[in-house]
């Protein structure tokens, strides 16, 4: 899966778990936080290289993922305004 770079200025992108794995791609978007909207266990050490924000939540339609917003919009920006970039996925 690829990392697709979200339309607009910021270094924000998108993509699967699997977009992770792809090391070089992660490292020419300067990717320095991951942010995982998932309730799935994953392995640690894909995220070694990165701070690591986690959205514990299902993918159901009565989730309430707007609890989360204030904490993940935070860590987003933390990591924008470090001058990285972000990778959302799911």
């Amino acid at each position: 899966m690829s990392l697709d770079r979200v339309a607009g200025d910021a270094n924000l992108y998108v993509g699967g778990l699997f977009s992770l794995r792809r090391k070089e791609a992660m490292s020419r978007a300067n990717i320095t936080h991951v942010v995982s909207v998932l309730r799935l266990p994953v392995d640690a050490d894909l995220f070694l290289d990165y701070k690591h924000h986690v959205i514990d939540v299902d993918d159901v339609a009565n989730e309430n993922i707007l609890e989360h917003f204030p904490a993940s919009n935070a860590f987003i920006q933390e990591g924008l305004d470090g001058g990285g970039g972000v990778l959302v996925h799911w």
